[in-house]
């Protein structure tokens, strides 16, 4: 059962900007709107609606923080049907309103890019799938991550047919935790998603994937890239990358979605989704 509930878990993060409740989340993984909330609440302490509701306004922390993006902007894009309503819930979560969190953040998020060796550049990278494994845990407390052998043997041989698929963690969470935006109670706060990125001549739609394992469409998009060298240096180019995108203006900003690191061959790479407007 746990299993269906970190796909509803994964459902809700995939859909914060729609207006989706309750029997579409039932509907999507086959059991009784009734099942959903009883299960849920079991696996993380808190019900669907409400779980939706932080991951909807950590979302709207982060585009506070990190994009030009006016209020009603933020609060149509994590799926508020208007700029009171999202005020109210934001105002509630944080005792901030939305204008004066972003405020708050202002000073320390606008200093100059800390020199600790990285380059960032922007890219574009065309259409692209993950196959990931979803774990609750925060990438420094996972033992083993880049090494395929670590995720299990199933992955293993999923790598040895998608030859030229690069070990990859997708990180939902870590924009946020930057920003002072992760409400740390009793569900699960954290997560790391494990798993490969495939090349653009792999293609994976007739594969069966591992029961964990899940296929991760990635559109053609502009992303924020730094290298560096050891998963120890990843919160170092993490605000290296943050600095150099609120230094300098581009049309592209963050997106909110998920930041990936790719264990290439000499080096690690961070990519930072952006979105245009």
């Amino acid at each position: 059962m746990f299993n269906a509930m970190t796909r509803a878990e994964i459902w809700l993060q995939d859909t914060l900007d729609k207006p989706l409740g309750i029997e579409d989340l039932a509907n999507h993984i086959g059991y009784s709107s009734s099942q959903v909330r009883r299960q849920f609440r079991q696996s993380f302490h808190i019900s669907p609606s409400a779980y939706r509701e932080k991951r909807r306004l950590e979302r709207a922390a982060v585009l506070l923080a990190l994009t030009p993006l006016n209020i009603a902007q933020i609060a149509i894009r994590c799926g508020y049907q208007n700029h009171s309503s999202f005020s109210r819930a934001f105002q509630r979560q944080y005792r901030l309103s939305p204008r004066n969190f972003r405020r708050s953040l202002k000073a320390t998020l606008h200093s100059p890019t800390p020199n600790y060796g990285f380059n960032t550049r922007i890219e574009k990278s065309n259409g692209r799938q993950m196959i990931l494994m979803r774990l609750y845990k925060a990438p420094e407390h996972i033992k083993g991550l880049g090494d395929a052998s670590f995720h299990n043997p199933q992955l293993a041989c999923l790598q040895a047919r998608l030859r030229l698929s690069t070990t990859i963690i997708a990180l939902p969470d870590i924009l946020a935790d930057r920003v002072n935006a992760i409400n740390n109670e009793s569900f699960h706060s954290y997560r790391t998603d494990i798993g490969l990125y495939l090349a653009d001549t792999d293609n994976a739609k007739d594969i069966a994937l591992p029961v964990l394992y899940r296929r991760v469409d990635i559109p053609t998009h502009y992303y924020a890239s730094t290298c560096f060298e050891s998963l120890a240096d990843l919160y170092g180019a993490l605000t290296h990358t943050i600095m150099y995108l609120l230094n300098r203006q581009y049309a592209c900003h963050v997106s909110g979605h998920p930041p990936q690191v790719l264990w290439k061959t000499n080096h690690l790479e961070l990519r930072i989704p952006l979105i245009s407007g």
